[in-house]
């Protein structure tokens, strides 16, 4: 009996050593089964914007009741998904109208992030201080690069462009500023007349990305020869986030008004970051 007994305690104390390895094996293999599963999604990155619609992109932008009610506000996105292309026709010149020439030789080749060829333009708003009612010439994707228009008053445009390369073009931008901090342009007008000439300087200012892939901002001054009007200055920040380009350009903003709208600015990019 005591043999028995003997025998079925040293039977039960093999089966529950077994027992125990067992379990504690499980649970170091459901630990690391965690962490191998935990790890993968901290490192892999949120999908791209340019994935989402225009609408999507645009409840990113500032409301009108983010803005005064005495100042205007315009509100553009298109309801067909963007399309990007790599030709001239991106740069939405209008046919018949000749061509800006550029200068010097140096400086001929416009950089794609003023021209926006490649780019696909998805939202756009626009704020005013204009108490001017006038028809505005029809915009063109290079007047960036050009400063065709004369502006009526001070105004501010955030707008989000769909491209494949953003954090590139910021740098190639900020090189081909390094040799072309000024440039001149010569624009036309549709018979082929010469519009005007102006000479244009541009002074780069912070490249801190602030959590995007890469940012810089500017402060572009456009003159013209001859003209008593005073030149045209604009303050303009590009941000790369996830395969869009968000701009803001200020025109003639300053003192609390400015600073509301890097403000909005601010907000549209947390909110980008965050689609």
């Amino acid at each position: 009996m005591r043999f028995a007994k003997a025998a079925r305690a040293a039977n039960a104390n093999g089966q529950l050593w077994p027992r125990v390895v067992g379990a504690a094996a499980l649970a170091v293999l459901g630990a690391c089964g965690v962490i191998v599963l935990v790890i993968p999604s901290r490192a892999s990155s949120p999908p791209s914007l340019d994935s989402r619609s225009n609408w999507v992109l645009a409840s990113a932008l500032p409301a009108s009741s983010d803005f005064p009610a005495d100042w205007g506000y315009s509100l553009r996105a298109s309801l067909r998904p963007t399309r990007v292309s790599d030709d001239d026709a991106a740069s939405d010149w209008r046919p018949g109208v000749p061509r800006a020439r550029y200068g010097p030789p140096a400086c001929t080749t416009i950089p794609k992030i003023l021209r926006h060829t490649g780019a696909g333009l998805a939202a756009q708003q626009g704020v005013d201080r204009s108490t001017q009612l006038s028809a505005r010439e029809a915009g063109l994707m290079d007047d960036d690069a050009t400063g065709r228009h004369d502006e009526s008053g001070p105004n501010a445009s955030l707008v989000i462009w769909v491209v494949p390369d953003g954090p590139s073009r910021i740098s190639n931008y900020v090189e081909w500023l390094g040799r072309c901090g000024s440039y001149q342009v010569t624009n036309y007008n549709q018979d082929g007349a010469v519009k005007n000439k102006r000479s244009i300087t541009t002074v780069v200012g912070a490249r801190s990305a602030n959590g995007a892939e890469a940012a810089v901002t500017v402060t572009r001054t456009f003159t013209t020869p001859g003209s008593r009007k005073p030149p045209l200055t604009y303050h303009v920040s590009y941000t790369a986030v996830r395969g869009v380009i968000f701009e803001c350009s200020i025109y003639d903003m300053a003192g609390p008004d400015r600073d509301l709208v890097q403000q909005r600015a601010d907000q549209t990019l947390k909110r980008l970051r965050a689609l």
